[in-house]
């Protein structure tokens, strides 16, 4: 059994960020992959970034996905419609110029966008949000959270054995900045993950087979894209990246930060889902 466990591929799935669409479309992409006979429990480690992080919790402690699934369907009231200004959006594209190639300047600008744009949002009320999203408490200890330290732009991985609670670990990686507060822990301040890279897949490399799931594939700036990321990595590695698909981009709508739109979003990932699973499970 130990040899058969050596002779293993090791595996890693990358769950990318893209708001409250992105957690529903990637839990319907992955209802549609079990139901069909992939098996993506069956990982070595489970790299979340922001959206991703809240499925890559579920995922990575055993929850079942067709339950999730059921839940992307049901009106959630703590769930909080939001979207990003043309003001704040405009900062954005400044910090992607400004960081230019540097994934860490373009973190530290996000940083600062973070601290001079502050959230309408209140700290009480996004942890209820993510207290209603969030599957277990438990960290799994495959499972690998994503954010940016606001001050530094360093991109940080937590894990189970960062001493980080599970809620304040995927609460700072989804702290989009002037979305949702920042978020402190351990005497420092942090924000979302995905700022610097949707998926920030490359932390999988040197995994043998990968599957990543991004609901926003497209680069930032200089900042190469999931697609560009993917493309590279296949030098060592079979890579499997799922992005969403024409009915999911149309379910996804404009705003990803739409909580109406969980249950369209979510039944067109499943579909989607269903129609890959026989390439994904060759792969896998």
């Amino acid at each position: 059994m130990n040899a058969q466990k050596r002779n293993s591929p090791t595996r890693a799935v990358v769950l990318g960020g893209g708001g409250v669409t992105g957690i529903a479309w990637e839990v319907g992409v992955l209802a549609g992959l079990f139901e069909s006979g992939v098996d993506l429990y069956r990982s070595d480690v489970i790299i979340g970034t922001s959206a991703g992080a809240f499925v890559g919790a579920a995922l990575a402690s055993g929850y079942d996905m067709n339950k999730l699934f059921a839940e992307q369907l049901e009106s959630n009231p703590t769930e909080i419609s939001v979207a990003a200004s043309n003001e704040l959006m405009q900062a954005w594209y400044h910090a992607f110029d400004a960081g230019g190639s540097d994934p860490q300047k373009v973190g530290a600008e996000f940083g600062l966008i973070a601290k001079s744009n502050p959230s309408p949002v209140s700290l009480e009320q996004r942890r209820k949000v993510v207290e209603s999203r969030l599957t277990t408490r438990t960290w799994p200890p495959h499972l690998r959270v994503t954010a940016i330290d606001a001050d530094t732009g360093e991109l940080h991985a937590f894990d189970h054995q960062s001493g980080v609670s599970l809620l304040d670990a995927v609460s700072a990686s989804g702290a989009v900045p002037g979305i949702w507060p920042l978020v402190s822990i351990g005497g420092r301040i942090w924000t979302d993950g995905g700022m610097v890279s949707t998926t920030n897949a490359r932390l999988a490399e040197g995994y043998e087979r990968i599957v990543i799931l991004s609901p926003m594939p497209k680069g930032y700036g200089s900042i190469p894209g999931a697609e560009e990321d993917a493309a590279d990595m296949r030098a060592n590695a079979e890579v499997y990246l799922i992005i969403p698909d024409e009915r999911s981009v149309a379910a996804i709508g404009p705003n990803p930060y739409d909580p109406a739109r969980r249950g369209a979003t979510a039944i067109a990932g499943r579909e989607q889902g269903r129609n890959i699973a026989e390439a994904v499970l060759a792969m896998w």
